[in-house]
C-alpha cells in the first residue's frame, strides 16, 4: 500500500491543434487504443487518453479560440508538454507547499470522487503543475476519476510498456528544480549536470536549455517491448525519429526496452 503522503508521476497532458490526427499517430505508435474521451466545455477543449498501465497520456486540443489551450499552443509554436499531473495523498499538503514558494493555485476542486489543484504556469515555469488526489483506491492501478470506470481493458502492453519520467528545460534550471521538489516534497539530488527529483513513482529531471529564455516540458521517457519496433512505427506515422526516439505533439519520446 503507498504511504500516507506518497506523490507520483501519474498522468502527462500534452496539447495538439489536430486531435484526430494526433490521435492516429498514437494509437499507431502506441499499439493502444484511446481509454476516454469527453468534450470540457468550460476549458474549451475536447481530450482523449491512454492508459500506460497505471500511468496516462492525455491529448488535449482547443475547440474555442482564445482558450487556455488555444494561447499555449500558439505561444510555444507547438512546442512543449502542456501539463504534469502529479497523484498524491493529500492536495492541499501541495498548495500549502506551492504558496510556501510564492505559486499560487489557478483551479482548485474537491469532491467525493477526486480533489484536483491547477498551479499558476507562469511560476511553475516550463509547464503547468496539477496535484490531484483520487478516492477509492490508492494504488497504481486504482481508481483513477478522470480516466472513467473502464480504462482497465484498454491497458496493453504488447508494444508499449510504462512512462518513467519527464524533463524539463529551463535558463534557471537549478533554481526551478528546487522550486519543484519543494511543492513535490522530494528531495534534489544533483550529480554531475543531471538535476533529478524521485518521486514514489517516476521522476522529473531538468536540464539546462540551449535557448536562451525558453522554458519548456521538453521529453518524456517511457518503455517499450521494442524500442527499435516503436521508432520503425513513428516513422511510418510520419514523426522524426531520433536516437533516443520519435519527437511529436511537441516533446521527444524517448525510449528503453521494458523490463
Amino acid at each position: 500500500m503507498p504511504s500516507n503522503n506518497y506523490v507520483r508521476l501519474r498522468q502527462i497532458c500534452l496539447a495538439a491543434a489536430d486531435i484526430t490526427k494526433t490521435e492516429q499517430v498514437f494509437s499507431h505508435v502506441f499499439g493502444l487504443d484511446v481509454c476516454h474521451r469527453s468534450t470540457l466545455d468550460n476549458f474549451g477543449l475536447e481530450n482523449i487518453m491512454y492508459a500506460l498501465n497505471g500511468c496516462f497520456l492525455e491529448i488535449v486540443a482547443p475547440t474555442k479560440e482564445n482558450t487556455a489551450v488555444d494561447r499555449f499552443l500558439a505561444r510555444n509554436d507547438g512546442r512543449g508538454g502542456y501539463m504534469a499531473i502529479f497523484d498524491c495523498a493529500d492536495m492541499v499538503r501541495h498548495k500549502t507547499l506551492a504558496e510556501e514558494v510564492g505559486v499560487a493555485p489557478i483551479y482548485e476542486r474537491r469532491n467525493d470522487k477526486a480533489d484536483l489543484l491547477q498551479l499558476n504556469p507562469k511560476q511553475t515555469g516550463a509547464t503547468m503543475m496539477e496535484f490531484d488526489h483520487h478516492y477509492g483506491d490508492d494504488t497504481m492501478l486504482g481508481h483513477y476519476e478522470w480516466a472513467g470506470d473502464d480504462w482497465h481493458k484498454h491497458v496493453s502492453t504488447d508494444v508499449t510498456g510504462d512512462i518513467l519520467g519527464i524533463e524539463i528545460s529551463s535558463p534557471g534550471a537549478e533554481a526551478r528544480a528546487k522550486l519543484w521538489s519543494h511543492i513535490c516534497d522530494r528531495p534534489l539530488t544533483i550529480q554531475g549536470g543531471t538535476r533529478e527529483i524521485d518521486l514514489d513513482y517516476g521522476y522529473i529531471q531538468f536540464t539546462d536549455t540551449t535557448e536562451q529564455g525558453r522554458e519548456l516540458f521538453t521529453a518524456i521517457d517511457l518503455t517499450a517491448k521494442n524500442p527499435e519496433e516503436m521508432k520503425q512505427r513513428a516513422k511510418e506515422a510520419g514523426c522524426p525519429v531520433t536516437d533516443a526516439g520519435f519527437d511529436f505533439c511537441g516533446v521527444e519520446f524517448r525510449i528503453t526496452p521494458a523490463a
